[in-house]
């Protein structure tokens, strides 16, 4: 287990639970509830990723501001595809380091980060599919926390399509 990447990822989770707090308590804009679940998880492989892994918190801050807002409990429900795609990027991006570093070669690891981008969208495209049926049984204003359906992957699809003509 890589220990800067898992590190890297714990920041990046206590800056997604930080800015769920502040939201929750101050209510900012909230535009990120707009993209579907999956796709988010694929923006945070990418931040993982992108600059070494050391930019992994940005995405996390915007996604716990715009949950904490909605007062969405669906976090909870979106946390393990979020660490699985997080420790990917960051994983992947300390390995590129590394690599530049001429310590490791990329190629070693890149077939376990595949995999776990893999099960990080499928278990997005799960959280995704299983929210629905969740919302039922969701009691009411829990703490104030209350499940809200976000836009799906079939959504945006067919609105792309109805705005192509």
């Amino acid at each position: 287990m890589d220990v800067r990447a898992l590190a890297l990822t714990l920041v990046a989770l206590t800056a997604l639970f930080g800015s769920f707090v502040f939201g929750f308590t101050y209510p900012t804009p909230n535009f990120f509830s707009e993209i579907a679940f999956p796709l988010l998880a694929i923006n945070f492989f990418l931040f993982g990723a992108i600059f070494f892994g050391y930019f992994a918190f940005i995405p996390h801050i915007i996604f716990g501001l715009s949950l904490g807002t909605q007062k969405n409990a669906a976090i909870f429900l979106y946390l393990i595809p979020l660490i699985v795609a997080t420790y990917a990027g960051t994983k992947l991006g300390s390995s590129i380091d590394k690599d530049f570093a001429k310590k490791k070669y990329l190629i070693n690891d890149l077939k376990a980060i595949v995999a776990m981008l893999i099960v990080a969208i499928i278990l997005a495209l799960v959280a995704e599919m299983a929210l629905p049926y969740i919302i039922q049984y969701w009691p009411q204003d829990l703490m104030g926390l209350n499940i809200k359906e976000t836009q799906d992957i079939w959504g945006m699809i067919s609105s792309i399509k109805t705005a192509r003509g």
